[in-house]
């Protein structure tokens, strides 16, 4: 007899743990919030140019921190507001004609406006660094007494996309 009740309790006793485990998983799930989740994961196409702008609005607020007074060479890391720091590659002030190509062509459209006696204004530039990854190189002039300063922020492209998401 004991026998014979074996296999109804097995299949009782699996019922029973199946249903107080919770069987019944859509009152648990917020279709809602699952539905948002879903979207924000989707892949977005971002555009080179939004992308120069963030950047360029991120380079004029380097800038604005920054003082006009600084001496030639790299700038430290830590004269940069924290919120700024992971949108930077590196930073230095020109007082010379880079041997850049891209540096340099920046440097001569400068030096050639202030010859011809015209505005100048900050720049970006999309560039392939040497380890073949994409950065944007934010360019600012500073023009004392015809002697030319030029503040360049090489700009981290990885962060500025993620700061569009």
């Amino acid at each position: 007899m004991n026998s014979r009740y074996q296999p109804i309790f097995a299949c009782l006793f699996i019922t029973v743990s199946l249903f107080s485990c919770g069987l019944r998983t859509s009152d648990k799930i917020d279709a809602n919030s699952v539905n948002k989740q879903i979207k924000e994961r989707k892949i977005k196409q971002i555009k080179e140019n939004d992308i120069a702008e963030k950047g360029y609005s991120i380079g004029r607020s380097i800038v604005k921190a920054t003082s006009m007074d600084q001496p030639c060479g790299e700038l430290p890391m830590d004269t940069f507001a924290d919120s700024l720091k992971p949108y930077i590659k590196k930073a230095w002030v020109e007082c010379s004609t880079p041997t850049d190509a891209i540096e340099k062509s920046v440097w001569e459209a400068y030096q050639y406006n202030i010859a011809n006696k015209l505005p100048l204004s900050d720049n970006i530039q999309r560039i392939i660094t040497p380890s073949n990854k994409k950065s944007y190189l934010f360019s600012s002039p500073m023009n004392n007494n015809d002697s030319l300063k030029v503040i360049q922020i090489e700009l981290n492209h990885k962060a500025l996309v993620l700061s569009l998401y």
